[in-house]
């Protein structure tokens, strides 16, 4: 494992861990507010570091997706009557 590619999974771990207990600690208890948190430290620890990759990044799909889908029905609940 490169040395780059260890500091990215050091931080991104300190970061959810960070976050996590930021979240908990103010009575965050709702699911779509830590997947949001942790999608933006992957982002942000994958735009800074830029792990190697060899292929596409499967963990980014499922996490935008996941994303997508919760912040849409945070929006539906809003909107809809």
């Amino acid at each position: 494992m490169s040395s780059w590619s260890f500091h990215s999974n050091t931080l991104l771990a300190l970061a959810v861990t960070v976050s996590a207990w930021v979240l908990w600690s103010v009575g965050g208890s709702r699911v779509d507010a830590y997947i949001a948190l942790y999608t933006v430290w992957y982002l942000i620890v994958k735009a800074l570091l830029r792990p190697r990759r060899l292929y596409w990044d499967p963990l980014l799909a499922v996490l935008l997706v996941v994303f997508a889908v919760s912040a849409a029905y945070r929006i539906y609940r809003v909107l809809a009557p």
